[in-house]
Order: C-alpha cells, then structure tokens, then sequence
C-alpha cells in the first residue's frame, strides 16, 4: 500500500498488509497438500529403495553365465525382493540354503530333518551371487585358463583348462543341520595345448565331466585319504563309476573338482601338503574325527544334484 513499509522479510511474523511470510506479495502461497507430501515420501522410499539395491549389487556379484538369472531372482525371492535383507543371502545361513535348494530344485529336493545319513546338495550355478567382483561381465560357468596336471613338470603350463567356478556344495547332517557350504571348481575340460584338440589323448573333454557330473545324484558320498601324487588330500569321493573325480583342496588336477577355501597355502608350498580345506575339516569333525585319523575309506551319505 502507499506509503506502508516493506512488509516482513525472512521473518516469522505476518505484517498486516504483507500477507506471504517472507515476501513483499500480496497473495498466500498454498500450503503442501496431501499430494505433495506423498510425492515427497515416495521419492525418500524410492532413494531408500536405490541405496539397498546399490548395496545389494556391489555384496552379491553375478556373472554372465545362462545359470546367473534364474539365481537371482531365486535369491530375490528368498529375501521377499527387500534388498534391505540381502545380508540372508550367505553360504553360511542355513536356513537361505534350504530355501535355495528347495526351490532351485523346483520343489523337488529339499533338506531332511530325520535323514539316515549326511545330505550333500551339489547347486550347479549356486555360487552365483559369492562371486569376485572381477566375474560380474564374465562367464563364470566357462573361465578358460592354463594350468598344470598331475603330471606336469613343475612350472609347465602346457595344457589348457576350462572350469565352471560358479558351483556350491552344501552339507547337512542326517537332522538338517547346515555343516559347511563351500564354493567350487569344476573342471569342464583339460586339453594338451600342444597337440589337436580332438587328439585321443585329451580324454578329459567337456562330455566326460558332463558323464561323470551326471551320473552321480543319489550316489554314495565317502571320504578318503589319496597319497598317489606330490600333494596328498583328503578327497571326498562319490562312488558312481570308474572315473576317479575328487573334491579336494585347491592345487593341480586331472580332473577333480576343487574346494574354494580362501585360507589355502600357495600351489607348491610345503604347507599345502599337510592343509585341509574348512569344509572336509568341518565334514570330519561332525563324525567326531580328525584328518590325521582318516585311513582308509569312510561312507558319509548320499549327493543331490540341482541344476539353475
């Protein structure tokens, strides 16, 4: 009005003539209605929402393989698609294994509570999600290689070696009860890079690990002490056929499925060869024994297969 002061400016108080606090107008501004508000908190849900999710992605790392998808959204569905449980997506919870099993398997395998014997499960593709961040563009059900056999000359790398790193195995007592879960290597094939791939002399190729994976669901499972080679194991053994494939520790191979223990001693190191990896200990100890009182075979129970 003419001749009036300039009403209140960043003030708490209303002039009598200066209606919008802290201006000099004439006209309210409208208050926030309900719209506002609930676009307000749906944008704070939605960020609440992205920071989990972003947490999700940087813990649990999927690669490319054709088994990656249907994990994830397998684990999805576990945690409820509430990324803010993804910390129950572990090798290390019981209870996310069962569910894992059960519905990887499509409801057709699952954990016993009143087994006659250990219960292994073999997930193949269940170790998607644990995987090196360095894995996420990669195909982790085809990681090609050099490596060294059995019979290699120490510091040879001639052959040639295709593994699937994105396996698990899961162990339960005869009650159900998780006792160890452990990432795996399984080789595919083992070519000899100097000669012709088709040569007979590459006898382990890809459809002899896939006979041999195949032919061991309900097979036996027993343990045992094998001291044929450089660097004795404690292997566990499933009694299926003549092929001789092993899980043990991580070293060489001709052929047998390497346990993923991050505490395993350098290939080549004097403390390799008296070192066991958690999961064969922990397997041992809940028969009430040792490595060191392994002697011959020991029968364990029965293996599982599920296939994402």
């Amino acid at each position: 009005m003419a001749g009036a002061s300039p009403g209140p400016i960043c003030s708490s108080r209303v002039g009598d003539d200066w209606i919008d606090l802290g201006t000099t107008c004439r006209t309210l501004t409208d208050k926030p209605g309900i719209t506002d508000i609930a676009a307000a908190a749906a944008r704070i849900a939605l960020q609440k929402v992205s920071l989990t999710k972003q947490k999700f992605d940087r813990d649990h790392i999927y690669s490319t393989a054709s088994a990656a998808a249907k994990k994830r959204d397998i684990d999805l569905q576990i945690i409820g698609d509430d990324y803010s449980r993804s910390s129950e997506i572990s090798i290390t919870n019981e209870a996310y294994l069962k569910e894992l099993i059960r519905l990887g398997s499509g409801g057709n395998i699952t954990v016993g509570s009143g087994a006659k014997r250990m219960q292994f499960f073999y997930i193949r593709g269940g170790g998607e999600g644990f995987l090196d961040a360095s894995m996420a563009k990669t195909d982790a059900s085809k990681v090609v290689h050099p490596g060294s056999t059995t019979h290699s000359a120490p510091g040879d790398f001639q052959e040639e070696f295709t593994f699937e790193v994105d396996d698990l195995l899961a162990v339960f007592d005869r009650k159900g009860k998780l006792i160890r879960a452990a990432l795996l290597e399984r080789p595919l094939s083992i070519l000899d890079k100097t000669i012709p791939a088709d040569s007979p002399k590459n006898t382990f190729r890809a459809s002899t690990a896939e006979s041999i994976y195949n032919s061991w669901d309900k097979k036996d499972v027993l343990i045992y002490r094998n001291q044929n080679f450089s660097v004795p194991y404690l292997g566990l053994h499933v009694d299926a056929g003549a092929w001789i494939v092993d899980f043990h520790k991580q070293e060489d191979t001709n052929g047998c499925i390497f346990i993923v223990d991050p505490t395993t001693p350098p290939n080549g190191s004097d403390e390799l060869n008296n070192f066991e990896p958690r999961l064969i200990t922990d397997i041992l100890a809940s028969i009430g024994k040792t490595p060191e009182q392994v002697k011959g075979a020991i029968s364990l129970g029965i293996m599982r297969l599920i296939n994402l």
